[in-house]
């Protein structure tokens, strides 16, 4: 065989092992990578998941709270005598991850909870002071302290209960059949079920 023809057949062979070695690593690394993406995305599923079902809990636990020390308040007992409890350090733990996985309507829903909650713990602080201050004075409550303590005991009632309320739409929203029936709303699902 002619040399030069030999040199082109060789050089030929050469340039397409290279073409077809750089296309067979592109494609090695393509597939690659998307395997590596959908494990990460996979993962951070399962943490969306997790840090979801932990925000839910909470959310039941705070919106019990919420009903029990509305009922308190309707009766005519001292609600201060009870221990009623709302606890925000689930969603201060989780907040910063959850925030970065969820969706925009998830979010929403529970920054407005769990901002609600924290204002309710805002008047659960001051409604006592309210009260012991009104009642260390020297002079006794006139008509316009009463009113005042009503006001702060009312304001207290529909911060409560709008806490409730809200936790009873996160649940219905995004809840798993657990948190529904912890909130005693399984009747209602069973009776959507049914229909």
């Amino acid at each position: 065989m002619n040399p030069v023809v030999a040199f082109v057949l060789d050089a030929a062979a050469g340039l397409v092992g290279v073409f077809a070695g750089v296309l067979l690593a592109l494609w090695a690394e393509r597939h690659r990578e998307a395997r590596q993406n959908a494990k990460e995305q996979a993962a951070l599923e399962q943490d969306l998941l997790h840090s979801r079902r932990l925000v839910l809990s909470s959310v039941v636990k705070n919106t019990s709270e919420a009903k029990r020390l509305g009922s308190v308040l309707e009766s005519d007992e001292d609600p201060y005598l009870f221990q009623i409890s709302f606890e925000l350090a689930v969603w201060e733990a989780t907040q910063i991850q959850f925030m970065r996985l969820a969706a925009l309507d998830e979010q929403v829903l529970f920054s407005r909870f769990f901002d609600q909650v924290a204002r309710l713990m805002r008047l659960m602080e001051f409604h006592p002071q309210l009260r012991v201050q009104l009642e260390l004075r020297q002079s006794t409550p006139d008509a316009g302290d009463r009113a005042l303590f009503a006001q702060s005991a009312q304001r207290l009632r529909v911060v409560a209960d709008d806490v409730r309320i809200d936790g009873l739409v996160v649940v219905t929203d995004l809840g798993e059949p657990m948190h529904k029936r912890l909130l005693g709303m399984h009747d209602l699902t069973a009776a959507s079920s049914a229909a």
